[in-house]
């Protein structure tokens, strides 16, 4: 599957991997690797092509071209579909319409006129990118809090009073700055980047108030200190967290979103609601290496709780981390399968997820052969 994700572009595509045109040679296929397809072309015979009316048809019109072309061995592009003859579907093994032989659709297409190969290959690339960046963030955050919640316990880390009540107090004036005060922002959003703005802003005011406690801490001579039960917190955050059918909390917060998500937002989605085992484990891990003789004796050597933590828990806690990252990417695939069938990202997935294969099978359950190959790949991966 990793090979399918990263030959993509190689295996299925429905530009020209080389060609020849008016004598020069060019490589319009390849480009798409690093640069979206849709973007002009710098070389005016490309430009021509890319510019015709029926782009589908243009790419594939031999007469274009000095000599033959050489193609993907699949060549469509995942979610691409012709004007001419959408919402068709071809069976497996049938030529597009108006085109040579060699434009022939191994597993046929789906109802939008989009070919089921190459959605399979797009779908790896989707898989493989849901997985380690989701698994990525979950990771992350898992390891953090996790270690925290381990190494520190409910009665290791203390803080300065000042730091703490200026923190807590900035935490609703950064959320009426963040949300309330743009609730008009919000509501009219037609993309993610306000509520990108929202989260900055709100990590802004929470840290300006956070360093404005420690400013005054310094300047005042307060020495008091609170201990902080950061295992208590974070354990019942995570039961929090285990208690919410991720995806029932997924679908909601999709609805409040703007339609046709990229699948930037279903990775942070996944990502930020998969944390939690990895959290359970770590901290699980961080509570026997905090006890073991070389973290004793780091400690009557008189280095700082920050760097035993660092240099020397942390490490040999990652063990578990790395078991629960590689069980939690098969999940993450299957629950975005799950989303993109329900119709999650909408005409931007469309044809390059297997989720959305097997949704558009529902408007004609005849059509097996678009059903069977992403029904058979996802379950294999869990």
């Amino acid at each position: 599957m990793l090979l399918l994700a990263l030959f993509r572009d190689v295996l299925a595509n429905g530009r020209p991997l080389y060609c020849r045109i008016d004598g020069a040679a060019y490589f319009p296929g390849l480009r798409t690797v690093l640069i979206d397809k849709d973007a002009p072309y710098s070389q005016p015979a490309l430009r021509r092509i890319q510019q015709q009316e029926q782009t589908f048809e243009a790419w594939k019109n031999l007469l274009n071209y000095d000599e033959m072309p050489v193609f993907a061995p699949i060549p469509f592009t995942p979610g691409e579909y012709s004007r001419q003859n959408a919402n068709a579907f071809l069976r497996p093994g049938d030529v597009h319409p108006n085109l040579s032989d060699r434009f022939r659709h191994w597993l046929g297409t789906e109802e939008g006129g989009r070919d089921v190969a190459a959605g399979i290959v797009g779908g790896a690339r989707i898989a493989v990118l849901v997985g380690l960046l989701s698994m990525g963030i979950a990771g992350v955050l898992g390891l953090l809090l996790g270690a925290f919640a381990g190494f520190w316990g409910d009665d290791q880390l203390r803080v300065s009073k000042i730091e703490l009540w200026s923190t807590l107090a900035g935490i609703p004036i950064a959320f009426f700055f963040a949300v309330s005060a743009r609730k008009y922002a919000l509501d009219t959003a037609q993309t993610t980047g306000e509520w990108g703005k929202s989260l900055a802003i709100f990590i802004l005011v929470a840290s300006g108030f956070y360093l404005a406690g420690k400013f005054l801490g310094k300047i005042s001579g307060t020495t008091g200190k609170v201990t902080m039960p950061v295992d208590l917190i974070l354990m019942r955050l995570t039961e929090i967290f285990n208690a919410v059918p991720k995806l029932i909390f997924i679908l909601v917060i999709a609805a409040l979103l703007p339609k046709d998500q990229s699948i930037w937002v279903l990775i942070a989605l996944i990502g930020f609601l998969s944390w939690t085992d990895v959290a359970l484990f770590v901290r699980a891990e961080l509570l026997r290496v905090r006890e073991l003789d070389y973290v004793t004796a780091a400690r009557g050597l008189g280095l700082s709780e920050l760097r035993i933590f660092v240099r020397h828990a942390l490490p040999n806690a990652l063990r578990p981390a790395l078991v629960i990252f590689a069980f939690g990417i098969a999940g993450a695939i299957l629950l975005e399968s799950v989303l993109s069938f329900l119709g999650f990202g909408g005409d931007a997935l469309k044809g390059i997820s297997w989720g959305s294969l097997l949704d558009s099978v529902r408007a004609r359950p005849a059509a097996w052969w678009v059903a069977i190959p992403p029904d058979w790949l996802s379950p294999l991966l869990y």
